[in-house]
């Protein structure tokens, strides 16, 4: 048989998928296991969403890269959340418009459109535009409470001296005002359109076996099985977008100082999407875990031991191999555009 044609290739396919699954035990308790196909299927991602007004979401691109928008004239969105670190950034803690390091690290705005709400690591706000709000009023593109304060107003009178700017509202928003509400609304409209690029991982979901290497098979069946990482890290965006202790932190509450009077939401934070994680090092909400292999410890370990910790988080047995092929598999969803 000649080992290029189409049916060897279909024949080495499915003696992989063979012995995945006699590896993992896939099969062998019929109600009690999925085949690889099966598991496959929970990770396709669906077409994606065209924007409901292009002008709008222009618009939104233009000033999320631009520095216009902060305090300072110095500090654009795109600071902290960079295109080629997959809309994240790589510092535990990235340095606000007035030079203080932010309380958290950066979170990845791929497949953000996507997301149910609320967001940030504590659902602090509601909405995107929400959000955007307190980034440029108070937050990190703000110089709030130093000597060199700047009001909103004074920022969004930038935007309207701006003749470019002027006319782009103009067709995005016919007869607006310019002012911090349709700011946040173009920017958030841009937002949703940051679509994760196609991954390894996605070709070898729709049938290209040699899109990823045998290594990131195996912790593909390791991370939606023994593992139990598809337990919170589900869907084609690898979140369930809910929040969960994992026993990382005994400071910062998380979910927590939102919700004061709810037990199983001390030291809660929103699960991250897997998407492009492997450029978005150093990991969790503070940046406390330099590498995938040290977050993959965190977990089998089990945490911190507490009333709070999610019933998903609890000590698991994983070999060395078991850690290197899990980090394989992470390895694979990057998209493409997304490296540096």
């Amino acid at each position: 048989m000649n080992p290029r044609s189409p049916r060897s290739q279909f024949c080495k396919a499915a003696l992989a998928a063979v012995a995945l699954g006699v590896m993992f035990g896939l099969g062998d308790r019929p109600g009690h296991a999925e085949t690889l196909d099966q598991m496959k299927a929970h990770y396709r991602r669906p077409p994606p969403t065209a924007p409901e007004n292009r002008a709008l979401a222009a618009l939104g691109r233009e000033l999320f890269f631009d520095p216009i928008i902060s305090a300072s004239g110095r500090t654009a969105c795109a600071t902290c959340h960079r295109p080629e670190l997959g809309f994240a950034a790589n510092e535990a803690r990235s340095p606000t418009d007035s030079g203080r390091p932010t309380a958290r690290k950066t979170q990845t705005l791929l497949g953000i459109g996507h997301a149910r709400p609320p967001f940030d690591w504590d659902g602090r706000h509601a909405t995107l535009e929400a959000q955007a709000v307190s980034a440029i009023g108070v937050g990190p593109m703000s110089m709030f409470a130093t000597p060199h304060e700047v009001k909103v107003d004074d920022i969004i009178a930038r935007v309207r001296k701006n003749e470019g700017y002027v006319a782009k509202f103009a067709r995005a928003l016919p007869g607006a005002p310019i002012n911090l509400d349709n700011v946040v609304i173009a920017l958030a409209a841009f937002e949703r359109t940051i679509e994760p690029g196609i991954a390894p991982f996605d070709r070898w979901i729709e049938g290209d076996e040699a899109a990823i290497p045998e290594s990131a098979k195996r912790g593909f069946v390791l991370f939606h099985t023994r593992a139990g990482c598809s337990a919170c890290h589900r869907g084609w965006r690898f979140t369930d977008d809910q929040f969960h202790d994992v026993g990382s932190t005994t400071t910062d509450r998380g979910r927590g100082r939102e919700l004061k009077h709810d037990p199983k939401m001390q030291f809660a934070f929103k699960t991250p999407t897997l998407r492009s994680v492997a450029l978005r090092a150093p990991y969790l909400h503070d940046g406390s875990a330099r590498t995938l292999r040290e977050v993959i410890a965190l977990y089998v370990k089990g945490g911190i031991d507490r009333d709070s910790r999610s019933p998903m988080i609890n000590p698991i047995d994983l070999t060395e191999q078991d850690r290197d092929d899990l980090v394989a598999f992470l390895e694979t969803l990057t998209g493409e555009g997304e490296a540096k």
